[in-house]
């Protein structure tokens, strides 16, 4: 009886000393405030002076300078949409990451973990407002990501992460942008007027669901591109979004081929000259990706599209189409497109893809209907 009265005081001084540590560690954990100095360069001194677990709370107010680079793990910066980091003259808005190139073709380890991003305007970027780059858990929300050249948010060789309730658009590629990634939810994001609204590329794991996309060239974008450490795009669902209108004209100008060379063409340089304006949901040779339950209605070339990829990455297997309210879409198809409608499936219909339980008018089924969904 001794010894287990012993054991127990030991045990709760244990517990008391554990509980004391994480009062302490808690207590370290700061919020810095920014003021409204109109220079990026204050924001950068908050963060590099922050400890893992801090805060940075950015106040209201328009911010220019350099780029804004996080390296430490931990951190999370917070701020209304009226704090704007103007990246004019900046490839970057703001960088997430010790790197930010591939190392020999590959990914490099994961170096930052567990950052987050709540709230603010991140504009006019050269190429890209966030980018996070070798980041494994992240969040990214409540922002608005607006009018940087080519992507708003892109998080790549990052795992574990979540890109939700932002806005953004007026770039000339993906307004978000889930490239060699793992394990990302992209939900209830309102985009418009960009190239693309979400495009998944070379990534595995991803959840679409509940954004709402208009007046993109692309609404939500699947695809599989050479030149990268992974070669395939696996398992995406893409559910209970709203994708209406998608129909701002393609930029890039089409590829000269064939017989009728079309007008304003160029030789191919960029996979984005194949891409027709007018598209809801495509998947260009993606594996495995549900798409189920999304209202897809007045975009001008197809809702739904399922195509073989032209990259030499072979066909979309196992795509699920089921559940979709699919109208009023291809009625003023582009001129690059293969074919129009509702719904569009130009791949082999026996490569384990399913598509039934639709509410749709038109469909363009060149090699086959694909069977109904078990």
């Amino acid at each position: 009886m001794v010894l287990r009265g012993s054991a127990i005081r030991l045990l709760v001084a244990a517990l008391a000393c554990s509980a004391c540590w994480l009062l302490a560690a808690t207590a370290e954990a700061k919020t810095t405030k920014v003021a409204p100095t109109g220079s990026t360069q204050a924001i950068q001194n908050a963060i590099n002076a922050a400890s893992p677990g801090d805060t940075i709370a950015v106040a209201p107010g328009t911010y220019s300078g350099p780029t804004i680079s996080v390296t430490t793990s931990d951190l999370t910066i917070t701020g209304s949409k009226a704090a704007i980091i103007d990246a004019t003259g900046n490839t970057y808005g703001i960088t997430v990451g010790t790197k930010l190139k591939f190392e020999e073709s590959l990914c490099p380890a994961y170096e930052v973990s567990n950052f987050k991003i709540r709230g603010l305007t991140v504009r006019n970027a050269q190429n890209t407002g966030i980018f996070l780059f070798g980041v494994d858990g992240f969040e990214v929300s409540g922002g608005s990501y607006l009018n940087n050249d080519e992507y708003g948010i892109f998080p790549r060789c990052s795992r574990d992460g979540l890109i939700s309730q932002n806005s953004g658009g007026g770039g000339n590629d993906a307004t978000i942008y889930v490239g060699v990634d793992k394990n990302v939810t992209v939900e209830k994001n309102n985009l418009s007027n960009g190239e693309l609204g979400i495009e998944l590329e070379s990534t595995d794991n991803t959840i679409v669901r509940g954004n709402k996309l208009t007046e993109n060239t692309t609404g939500i974008f699947v695809i599989v591109l050479p030149n990268l450490p992974k070669a395939s795009t696996e398992t995406a669902l893409i559910e209970g979004n709203v994708v209406h209108k998608n129909n701002r004209p393609n930029p890039f100008p089409p590829v000269c081929e064939g017989p009728e060379t079309p007008p304003g063409c160029e030789e191919f340089s960029d996979d984005l000259q194949l891409l027709p304006a007018g598209v809801g949901i495509l998947n260009v040779g993606g594996h495995n990706v549900t798409v189920r339950n999304n209202v897809v209605t007045n975009n001008n070339t197809v809702g739904v599209g399922v195509v073989n990829n032209p990259f030499g990455f072979g066909s979309s297997n196992g795509t699920v189409v089921s559940g979709n309210v699919i109208n009023q879409n291809g009625k003023s198809p582009d001129p690059r497109t293969q074919g129009s409608g509702d719904i569009v499936y130009l791949d082999d219909p026996g490569n384990g893809s399913c598509v039934s339980g639709n509410v749709f008018k038109t469909s363009f089924f060149p090699f086959g209907a694909p069977p109904a969904c078990s």
